[in-house]
């Protein structure tokens, strides 16, 4: 929330009541600090503020402070790796030329469109007119700056509709996602086809929000909605961007996930987390609680990297869909059934060559994690369950019955995948019977198939066939 404000002469509050105004406070406070500017921090405040809402930090400004050009240079020190002109200008630094610099100089000028309305249509660097080029990039500096932040894929544009930067508040929220045509879109936008039932806010200060997400260089950026306080949000977000520059040598989609396991001396209780991807047009949330993030933590000594290709558009990243789970408070039970189909088949049918070894141990850690989560089944059972699976794989092979491990995992997965446990107990009673084993897990899951299904699972999950690559055991244990 926005407040004008009379005290000691500040005339601004800007409070952390949702998360664009928690973003926008921690932009604000990182180019007030940045341009040496004067505020002040309404939890440090000895005094009441009249106008504020208790119970959210804020940071009171002058707004006098807030122009174009002080805002323009701190977005040009803020990304300053993006700042075409700057590498421009560097380069011109040089006394001497070669082809192969003057080419560069001509490509970084092309590259950008503010450059030819700035230095003109078809000025060139032939490496003998650097001061006339660099006097154009200095006298045009502002021009330069706005064009290229506003326009950057990883910049303003990114979180913001490049259009309404540096504007007044508007009809509507000037963030992606929030946003709208009115020229396309006007009496639908309302209740009962009234836009004056719209209720939209946007400020000016949402135009700090860039400055909030952590490292532009990744195409997924985060925001932590820590907003106890502004030296926490600040805190929080600093530490997120520094973790995750670490972890930098992670699959990007599983980056932020490490991270979260490791947080421990950052994010310790509830929280909210903004995703901004570069290649979709809106914001998304993620909510962290406490419990989740410690059983997060538990799955650092797990060993769950496993990718598999289903179609074009959907490629299995097992750890990374485990994590979200976790944190969403979901139980793996369907990534539990899909490993176990991986183990014999495509997507259309055929036989597919899949590590059986590596398939098999992520579906044990799998069924271990589940039943953790889950908590209505003790360990010696699931372990009992899965020693019955190695001692039915050997009776079979003892009678010469090998061939038909395949068959039957084969027909209980997919009874499993249908949810069709009346079949699956079919098959475990005829399983039973032709290997002469008694399955002790079998009378609880005839109790309530449902609730022990992980029994199941772990029993299917050991069904050792013996054409299993045995040589790739050892490694990945």
């Amino acid at each position: 929330m926005k407040t004008n404000v009379d005290y000691k002469g500040y005339d601004t509050l800007i409070q952390s009541t949702d998360w664009r105004y928690s973003a926008a406070c921690l932009g604000l406070h990182r180019f007030l600090t940045y341009s040496g500017f004067d505020f002040k921090l309404l939890n440090d405040c000895e005094d009441t503020v009249d106008g504020a809402i208790y119970g959210f930090d804020g940071i009171l400004y002058h707004s006098s402070d807030l122009t174009e050009e002080n805002y323009l240079l701190f977005a040009e020190s803020y990304f300053r790796k993006y700042m075409t002109h700057l590498t421009i200008l560097s380069m011109l630094e040089n006394a001497e030329f070669t082809k192969k610099n003057i080419k560069k100089v001509n490509g970084l000028i092309k590259s950008k469109k503010v450059f030819e309305n700035t230095l003109g249509k078809n000025t060139k660097f032939d490496g003998t007119n650097k001061d006339v080029i660099s006097n154009l990039i200095n006298e045009n500096r502002f021009e330069i700056i706005k064009g290229i932040f506003r326009n950057g894929n990883n910049l303003y544009s990114n979180y913001c509709k490049e259009n309404l930067l540096l504007t007044d508040s508007n009809n509507h929220c000037r963030l992606a996602g929030y946003t709208v045509d009115e020229d396309r879109k006007s009496n639908s936008l309302g209740f009962c086809f009234s836009k004056e039932s719209v209720d939209c806010n946007d400020e000016i200060e949402f135009d700090f929000i860039p400055f909030a997400f952590s490292n532009p260089e990744m195409y997924e950026t985060y925001f932590v909605n820590n907003n106890y306080s502004i030296e926490e949000l600040l805190l929080a977000n600093d530490t997120l961007s520094d973790k995750l520059r670490d972890n930098e040598k992670k699959n990007p989609k599983t980056r932020l996930l490490s991270v979260l396991q490791q947080a421990d001396d950052f994010i310790n209780y509830d929280v909210e987390i903004i995703e901004k991807n570069r290649d979709k047009n809106y914001y998304s949330t993620l909510f962290v609680r406490t419990e989740r993030l410690r059983k997060l933590r538990k799955l650092n000594d797990k060993s769950l990297e496993f990718y598999y290709n289903f179609t074009d558009n959907y490629v299995l990243d097992l750890e990374r869909e485990v994590c979200e789970r976790c944190l969403n408070n979901a139980l793996l039970d369907d990534l539990i059934e899909k490993m176990l189909m991986i183990y014999f088949k495509d997507k259309d049918g055929r036989e597919r060559k899949v590590n059986k070894t590596t398939v098999r141990m992520r579906t044990n850690t799998l069924v271990d994690i589940n039943v953790l989560w889950k908590g209505n089944i003790g360990m010696d059972e699931i372990k009992n369950a899965r020693t019955l699976g190695y001692v039915v794989s050997n009776r079979l092979v003892e009678i010469k019955g090998q061939n038909k491990i395949k068959s039957y995992r084969h027909r209980l997965n997919s009874s499993l995948f249908a949810h069709d446990y009346d079949r699956t107990k079919e098959i475990l009673l005829s399983l039973s019977d032709y290997s002469g084993v008694e399955f002790a897990f079998f009378y609880k899951f005839l109790e309530d198939a449902e609730k022990y299904k992980d029994l199941v699972m772990a029993f299917v999950s050991s069904l050792k066939d013996p054409s299993e690559n045995k040589t790739s055991s050892s490694k990945e244990n």
